[in-house]
């Protein structure tokens, strides 16, 4: 949450000409309402649902850069599609950063707090090893720039199926 995904995701598709699908995007386009008002009405248990069927249903998409909410690494069956779709990218950021960069946005309803800096740090905590046993390559989006990270991603993309 925060890490960069979606504006990574654009810069990296545009420049390997592949598609690019952000899976929050397209469950807020299929039920024309946003994330929080989806927790709001069904709550996490029901968007995580709602975030499986959408990654089941893309389990075979080629040529795309797939950017996931940060929450959909937790379920088993997630990763293991994950894994199976290719190349895996871990952005990463500092608590700090990722603080900053969200808690001014009040549609992430996980972090709708007092204290987002601890929430972040809980999620981190929960989700670490599942992110880094998924991943490819771990990369650190604090003070980044969209075009120097996506050439990183590129060129360990290209080592790795070659």
């Amino acid at each position: 949450m925060g890490s960069g995904k979606t504006s990574i995701g654009k810069k990296l598709s545009k420049m390997m000409k592949f598609d690019f699908i952000d899976t929050d995007h397209l469950i807020e386009n299929r039920t024309g309402v946003d994330i929080s008002t989806i927790f709001a009405h069904e709550g996490e248990e029901g968007f995580r649902k709602r975030e499986s069927n959408i990654l089941k249903e893309l389990s075979n998409i080629k040529n795309t850069v797939l950017g996931t909410g940060g929450g959909i690494i937790i379920s088993h069956e997630n990763r293991e599609i994950i894994k199976n779709l290719g190349f895996v990218v871990y952005l990463t950021a500092s608590i700090k950063e990722l603080t900053y960069r969200t808690e001014q946005d009040k549609s992430r309803p996980l972090i709708n707090s007092a204290n987002t800096q601890e929430v972040i740090a809980n999620l981190i905590k929960e989700r670490q090893e599942y992110y880094e046993k998924t991943s490819n390559i771990k990369i650190s989006t604090d003070n980044y720039d969209t075009v120097k990270i996506s050439k990183i991603i590129i060129k360990d993309y290209e080592k790795n199926n070659s």
